[in-house]
């Protein structure tokens, strides 16, 4: 089926030289952007997305030849539509548009943020907020995950004001009327969601060598005191993920950017992520252990995203599901890693069941379903995202055994750095370490809303027999099963024997199977015990 919403595939973009002259006084800003790009199937029309903006003038150039484009925007769809004089052959393209645009008050693309200073007097910032899908309302791009492309950012701005982006600051040089251009170095390939650029009256904390990488945290001048615990907290994390996914952190520099004005917690741009201030920025001498934990927790998912996410990325909206679930998994690794005395683990326990409280009813979905349009992409940031795909994941590791499933991982990230992924990829890299069919198991929790229960019986002395019935509230109302679902579901089983303990791995796929016993086992005392259903 064609998705409408989907950019045709005949141009594709490799490189955008953007420049951008943001007034946080009249709330306007100005911009250029030369984007390198690809022409893959003969076409007149080069289609990319934008959204709010004024294109003042566009042209193409093939070959050092430049040609006139009309411009057209299709606000319906948030196009712009160029149109060449003649069609454009197989080959390299430039394209250059001149545009403008508003920092809009809605905590979405380019927009403004405040705050009250010391001295009463309100403090105007601009920032960025692109996931999913509003790049396009800060400058003309291709605004889907799938077309990753290296990011030069200049910004021009008045020389008080404090600016950082994606990647390390290149150079900074005079501009006229009291301004500064700020170049930086261009960024690894990546998606639009992850292009990031601040600038206001911000203070920023001395860098902190992180094994090659420059540490920093951005927040206004009066709360930048409460920096060191989220940069202890972030250099831990950066040691902890390199170590895990057996790989150096991508980008060339960290900031870790507090937001006065913030609708997420926080956002994972490419080495400049923006937070929610309460999210980043604590005093460790009054604050309470959850709040504590919540600073950790963000960073750790954050800075998990950095490889799952931004190195590697999903193909399309419909992953978003195991970018977000994944990262909530090693969030919990990471702050057990960091505090084991919290026993996050166990802590996740309690707010997993906000999950299972949905995924009771009728009404529930699928943790992965099909997404057309910005607004389902935007429908699955939610507890089954999150807590139910976390869970799945947990379950899966514990079924396959924490090291079998980290070189899984490892040879994830290794085989899809830089590039773009659907879910499918994750399973078949897991079963490749594990020898487990672990996609088939997968598809079935992922594809289906709901849990299961699992039930075990004695036949005897020498076998059990296990069931599985969806879980549903209308169940315990009717006292009959809710449908006929069914899931893989994973068990490590352990029963006592005469020369100890004996754990077995299985897979109950059916409504039932009957497993038969070692020898000597018993299914009274120390019994049956299930190590693992739900994570």
């Amino acid at each position: 089926m064609t998705n409408a919403y989907r950019l045709p595939r005949d141009v594709v973009p490799s490189h955008y030289a953007l420049v951008l002259a943001p007034d946080l006084t009249t709330g306007v800003f100005e911009g250029t952007v030369d984007i390198e790009a690809t022409v893959h199937a003969e076409t007149a029309i080069v289609s990319l997305n934008a959204l709010d903006l004024e294109v003042r003038d566009a042209w193409l150039e093939v070959g050092g030849a430049p040609m006139a484009a009309r411009a057209e925007i299709d606000a319906a769809n948030e196009r712009l539509h160029l149109h060449a004089p003649e069609g454009l052959a197989a080959g390299p393209v430039r394209i250059h548009i001149d545009f403008s645009g508003r920092l809009n008050d809605r905590l979405r693309g380019f927009y403004r943020s405040s705050f009250v200073d010391d001295g009463g007097a309100e403090q105007v910032l601009a920032t960025t907020q692109f996931e999913a899908t509003d790049a396009r309302r800060a400058f003309p791009c291709w605004d889907e995950p799938d077309f990753k492309a290296t990011f030069a950012i200049t910004m021009v701005v008045d020389d008080s004001l404090f600016v950082v982006s994606n990647a390390l600051e290149a150079r900074s040089t005079p501009a006229a009327n009291g301004q500064r251009r700020v170049e930086f170095a261009t960024t690894m390939p990546m998606s639009t969601y992850l292009v990031a650029f601040i600038v206001g009256p911000l203070s920023v904390t001395p860098p902190i060598d992180v094994d090659g990488t420059p540490l920093r945290v951005v927040a206004r001048p009066d709360r930048a005191h409460l920096s060191p615990f989220a940069l202890d907290v972030a250099q831990f994390c950066l040691r902890y993920f390199a170590d895990y996914f057996d790989r150096p952190y991508p980008g060339d520099k960290l900031d870790l950017v507090a937001i006065p004005d913030f609708a997420f917690g926080a956002m994972e741009n490419l080495g400049c992520v923006t937070f929610r201030e309460t999210a980043l920025l604590v005093d460790p001498s009054t604050a309470t252990q959850p709040e504590l934990q919540r600073v950790v927790d963000v960073i750790a998912h954050e800075l998990a995203h950095m490889w799952f996410g931004d190195l590697v990325t999903m193909h399309w909206w419909n992953g978003i599901w195991l970018n977000e679930a994944f990262a909530t998994f090693m969030e919990m690794k990471a702050t057990d890693a960091y505090r084991p005395d919290w026993q996050r683990w166990t802590d996740f326990g309690l707010s997993r069941t906000a999950a299972f409280d949905v995924d009771s009813l009728a009404s529930t979905r699928p943790i992965e379903f099909e997404v057309l349009s910005p607004t389902e992409a935007e429908a699955m940031f939610d507890v089954l995202t999150y807590e139910k795909g976390a869970a799945v994941v947990r379950m899966l590791e514990q079924y396959l055994g924490e090291s079998r499933f980290r070189e899984g991982i490892r040879h994830y990230i290794h085989g899809h750095a830089f590039a773009n992924t659907e879910t499918s990829d994750l399973w078949d890299a897991l079963e490749s370490a594990s020898g487990e069919p672990v996609r088939r198991t997968m598809e079935s929790w992922i594809f289906q809303g709901g849990y299961p229960v699992v039930a075990m019986t004695a036949i005897g002395e020498g076998n059990i027999t296990i069931e599985q019935a969806r879980f549903g509230y209308s169940a315990v109302v009717e006292g009959a099963p809710v449908d006929d679902a069914r899931w893989s579901i994973p068990l490590r089983l352990r029963v006592a024997t005469p020369s100890g303990p004996h754990e077995s791995r299985v897979l109950l796929e059916d409504r039932s199977m009957t497993i038969t016993l070692p020898d000597g086992a018993s299914v009274r005392g120390d019994g049956v015990v299930n190590l693992n259903v739900t994570g």
